[in-house]
């Protein structure tokens, strides 16, 4: 009978996966992964304060912006995960879904009715597409009472810099008239260009506040976060990322300090020296 392998850096919990398949390690390691750190904890207890406050005749959402890929999806589908769908039962006894957050990737468009149809579908709301805007718009706001809907993400805002000046702040000040007659929040995400998105005027800048996802630093921070990613991948050697600079100096010129390119990195990584029996990443191994 051989020995049982283990790996000093990989979190308890997750020794046991070193038994399985290198097929079955490489589709856990291709899984979504949550790993906290200041700036999420930071900003997901902002949108959770956001969720709590008592109805209000002017809500007050935000913007959280920042570099491609550097987790501002992974903060917002972390928080919709701890409310997600289920039902409730009306005064009637009828069974009714409850959505708490709508969760919506903007479409590459300003225009206003696209917008209304792609909120309306992530409510599981049948639509039809050529229909009259004030037609949905009123399926839009009769669907978020009935849901009992307390929040709106829309990621990727910055998809609606496509189009005319004039038809983004239309829109902007649609989502401004959605938040007030419903008292529902609105969080918005996007690149540094979402800025202008948000930038039309003190009124949209103030129900809208900006909140930067900075760019990561070459630090004990960065390192923490990797060495804590590393406690996730079952490889059977240790690969001391936390000790060695060079990978991590490495890492961090190839990610451009965006955290989500970083996680891409070890990943495809981690998959490779699978598949190579090293079962180690190296300063080689990530190129």
């Amino acid at each position: 009978m051989g020995d049982t392998v283990t790996n000093k850096n990989l979190a308890p919990q997750l020794q046991k996966y070193l038994s399985l398949s290198d097929k079955e390690r490489i589709v856990f390691i291709q899984k979504d992964k949550w790993i906290d750190y200041p700036d999420a904890k930071n900003i997901l207890q902002k949108i959770e304060d956001i969720f709590n406050s008592p109805p209000s005749i002017r809500p007050k959402g935000m913007l959280i912006y920042g570099m491609s890929n550097n987790g501002k999806t992974a903060i917002l589908k972390k928080f919709y995960r701890a409310h997600l769908p289920g039902e409730y039962t009306d005064e009637d006894g009828d069974i009714i879904n409850h959505m708490p957050v709508v969760y919506v990737v903007a479409p590459p468009s300003s225009e206003e009715s696209r917008m209304y149809s792609e909120i309306l579908s992530c409510m599981g709301i049948s639509i039809k597409h050529n229909e009259k805007v004030s037609k949905k718009s009123e399926d839009l706001l009769y669907y978020l009472k009935l849901m009992k809907t307390k929040m709106i993400i829309i990621d990727e805002i910055h998809n609606v810099l496509h189009g005319a000046h004039t038809k983004m702040t239309q829109l902007m000040a649609t989502l401004k008239t959605i938040s007030n007659n419903t008292m529902i929040p609105i969080i918005l995400a996007g690149t540094d260009s979402a800025l202008a998105a948000v930038d039309i005027d003190n009124q949209t800048r103030s129900r809208f506040k900006p909140y930067e996802l900075k760019r990561w630093k070459n630090d004990d921070v960065y390192a923490n976060f990797v060495a804590t990613f590393e406690a996730m991948l079952p490889l059977k050697n240790a690969s001391n990322l936390y000790q060695n600079q060079k990978i991590l100096s490495q890492l961090f010129e190839l990610s451009e300090g965006a955290i989500g390119e970083t996680l891409d990195i070890l990943e495809n990584t981690a998959v490779q020296v699978i598949r190579d029996k090293s079962e180690k990443i190296t300063l080689k191994a990530i190129g």
